[in-house]
């Protein structure tokens, strides 16, 4: 059986003022009613290879994220929580200590859409005999576009399950153009299917500190109601490090299964435009709002009304009493700024 391990310890800073500490990407019900998480979670419920998922989260995130499993009938076998995020490779850590040694685990953000269900279970089933035999197996997104915000992997082209050869990470523009023309490359989406002793395996021996700090954290932990497992808080001395580049980047054998099932993380204003999609002249409104006599205008707003008129190339958020104005060239590099106003209001 497959294992879901639902990752949900994440912000998704760079949807800022949409998503908070406070109310993250996770919750947000972006493309319909149901939130990313329930999205995430219902894509896996409706396999027959998979048991009840296990999700990693936030201590102080754990009960509102159950509340949406549970809208959706979703009974999470365990709620592995954290003190603090310390990105994916702790997250996964705990996850394959909680697993038996034989569980397949599926590692799955859930912030990210999906557009074909059916595609990402079939990319899933494919990975399962590579992994039950001792692989590392990621799943790779084909690209769209030279995206350079994204990871890349080369893996050659053509069809079927390949050895990546290389990860790059955050390739520049020019870069990620030529990756994308060559055919060679593929997104790394974030997902993962591995024996549970495989995992910590790989862990142990790629980012011992890791592995340490939360096997004592797991040996500490407390159990609570609702199944959740509050990890000790020597969890908060684990580095911070993604799975992505403390293992996959360092192992010597990863193995990719090309994923095509229409993925977006969502991981900037650029891509929720893309995903949500723009009309002729390049706007895209959401929530209380209007805009006109602009292009490439992107305005969203959760409850105050809001009109944009007669400027372009501009991002206008009012969420969750914050409000965040910028043109598209320069709402990247905002993050100082808007760490700025938190700290100080």
């Amino acid at each position: 059986m497959i294992t879901p391990v639902l990752l949900s310890g994440g912000v998704g800073s760079r949807l800022w003022p949409l998503s908070t500490p406070e109310s993250p990407k996770q919750l947000l019900r972006i493309a319909g009613d149901e939130s990313l998480l329930q999205a995430a979670a219902r894509r896996v419920m409706g396999m027959q290879e998979a048991s009840a998922p296990v999700m990693v989260t936030s201590r102080s995130l754990g009960r509102r994220l159950i509340e949406h499993l549970e809208e959706i009938g979703c009974a999470p076998a365990a709620v592995l929580t954290e003190p603090v995020g310390r990105n994916t490779a702790p997250a996964a850590m705990a996850a394959a200590l909680w697993a038996g040694p034989d569980d397949l685990l599926l590692g799955l953000p859930t912030d990210h859409l999906v557009a074909d269900v059916e595609a990402f279970r079939a990319a899933i089933r494919e990975g399962v005999s590579p992994a039950e035999q001792g692989e590392l197996v990621i799943f790779g997104i084909p690209p769209t576009h030279p995206h350079p915000g994204l990871g890349y992997m080369e893996v050659g082209s053509g069809p079927g399950m390949k050895r990546v050869r290389r990860f790059v990470e955050k390739p520049g523009v020019e870069t990620a153009g030529r990756m994308v023309e060559s055919g060679d490359y593929l997104w790394n989406g974030g997902m993962f299917l591995a024996r549970a002793a495989v995992l910590r395996e790989a862990i142990a021996r790629l980012l011992p500190v890791v592995a340490e700090t939360v096997a004592e954290a797991f040996s500490t932990a407390a159990r609570g109601e609702d199944r959740t497992i509050e990890l000790g808080d020597c969890f908060e001395v684990a580095p911070s490090v993604s799975v992505a580049k403390g293992v996959w980047e360092r192992a010597e054998r990863i193995l990719a299964v090309r994923m095509d099932a229409g993925w977006s993380d969502i991981g900037s204003w650029e891509a929720l435009g893309e995903a949500l999609g723009r009309d002729e002249l390049g706007n895209v409104v959401s929530g209380s709002a209007v805009a006109e006599a602009g292009r490439c205008v992107q305005v969203h707003s959760d409850g105050a009304k809001t009109a944009v008129v007669g400027v372009s190339d501009v991002v206008v958020a009012v969420a969750n009493g914050r409000v965040l104005v910028a043109s598209r060239k320069m709402w990247e590099k905002a993050g100082e700024t808007i760490d700025r106003l938190e700290s100080l209001f």
